[in-house]
């Protein structure tokens, strides 16, 4: 459950890992107000149908994007033979393929299995292309430089763009997640312009991470060139992923918020306890809310889990899912809003036992229900939630690796596009499933 680098920096990012885990985790009981699971009531079980793909075998952190009527564009990670990896892409349109187009080739792409890159539409009909490459300017294993691209041409061609934080600091630039804006997108990320990397801090050699991890945004034209930035939030979870949709009153972002009173950015230690519960905040006349938390977990840990949300969102209708290690056994919950993320129902817990969670969701029948997706005990999980609390039975989509977060699901005609990676000993298969329940 903890950030580990796939790449030829893994054992310099598992030593944040070990450092972290060294310092143990304490668990806060949730609230009296703990969800609960609810049963099936007259829901259709789900049904599943595999689609064919063009991503290859061993392919990473796969996604999938709604790009036009009809059309979708999946984006991954594929290995190169050395070292490294290419970022490919692929357009969708009804059941055809495009062919495969390269967006980045390099050796040093970085690759983490909770952090995903991908495309989004640009107004007018471009496409912007965001993902990370390693930072070697110092000896941070982990920092990261987030780069764009534009595809002028539906994802054949790409053009680089400039950086969307471009104060030139070293560290953490990662997990990212757009949303559309009037008259460009907007592109949030976790920023580690607050935060220090010390090599060896300690008597026995480990390093240290000191000061804040935050929450920024960029403010994009249509043409992809970045207009403006700020942080959102100064202080949050240090590697959990952030999602983001959009409702009629403005932009949504969810995260794992980190509750820190009266500490400076500069001062925040990564090895101190704190309530990481799930927060989220709007964007209204230009102006984002102050963060408002989805439920109160009031989960007391003292690493970054690499475990965030998933949003979506139909008018003012608003799904969120996440994944909490409070209480008995660590669960995934999806709860409902109707205005907009200021308020919150009672969530319901989705999955079964002890999760691992990497959740996803999807709202479906026009706001009065959503498919949510997580991982627990190896393998992906399926299941259809309506706002009344009515849910059905679980369904088991097959083995997956319990680090792979799940990219988010589409609605598409009956039913759901989900995109997720099996596991199939000793290679994985990236799987797009279409999930229906009626």
């Amino acid at each position: 459950m903890y950030r580990v680098a796939v790449s030829r920096t893994a054992l310099a990012a598992f030593a944040r890992v070990a450092l972290r885990v060294g310092a143990g985790i304490a668990f806060a009981g949730s609230c009296a107000c703990r969800p609960a699971t609810r049963p099936a009531d007259s829901v259709p079980p789900l049904a599943t149908a595999t689609l064919t793909h063009p991503i290859p075998f061993n392919s990473a952190v796969p996604q999938l994007t709604r790009i036009g009527d009809d059309q979708e564009m999946a984006t991954w990670l594929e290995r190169r033979a050395d070292k490294g990896f290419r970022f490919r892409a692929a357009r969708r349109h009804g059941s055809t393929w495009a062919p495969t187009s390269t967006i980045d080739d390099s050796v040093d792409i970085a690759m983490f299995g909770a952090d995903l890159p991908g495309v989004a539409p640009l107004p007018g009909g471009a496409l912007l292309a965001y993902w990370e490459r390693f930072d070697r300017s110092n000896d941070d294993p982990i920092a990261t430089r987030i780069h764009l691209a534009r595809s002028d041409d539906g994802g054949q061609t790409w053009s680089a763009l400039a950086s969307p934080h471009p104060d030139g600091t070293t560290g953490q630039h990662s997990f990212m997640a757009t949303f559309p804006l009037d008259a460009g997108l907007g592109l949030t990320w976790l920023d580690a312009q607050k935060q220090q990397f010390h090599p060896a801090a300690h008597a026995d050699g480990k390093p240290e991470w000191r000061g804040a991890i935050g929450l920024r945004w960029a403010t994009l034209a249509a043409d992809g060139q970045v207009i403006a930035d700020a942080f959102i939030d100064p202080i949050t979870c240090e590697c959990c992923p952030t999602a983001a949709a959009r409702t009629s009153r403005g932009p949504v972002v969810a995260y794992r918020d980190r509750v820190t009173p009266d500490v400076r950015p500069e001062d925040v230690r990564d090895d101190a306890g704190s309530v990481r519960d799930i927060h989220v905040v709007r964007l209204e006349n230009g102006k984002w809310t102050q963060p408002r938390r989805v439920f109160a977990d009031n989960w007391v840990i003292n690493a970054c889990p690499d475990n965030g949300p998933s949003i979506d969102a139909n008018g003012n209708t608003v799904a969120v899912a996440w994944w909490t290690g409070a209480g008995e056994h660590a669960h995934a919950s999806v709860a409902f809003s109707g205005d907009a993320a200021d308020t919150f129902e009672a969530p319901v817990v989705v999955s079964r036992d002890a999760a691992a969670g990497q959740v996803t969701v999807a709202l479906v029948d026009n706001g009065a229900a959503a498919v949510v997706g997580w991982l627990e005990g190896g393998q992906a999980w399926a299941r259809y939630v309506s706002r009344d609390g009515r849910t059905s039975a679980p369904l088991a989509l097959g083995r997956a690796p319990n680090r792979a977060r799940l990219p988010r699901w589409l609605p598409s005609g009956d039913g759901v596009l989900a995109l997720w990676t099996q596991t199939t000993d000793p290679t994985r298969t990236v799987r797009l499933d279409h999930l229906t329940w009626r």
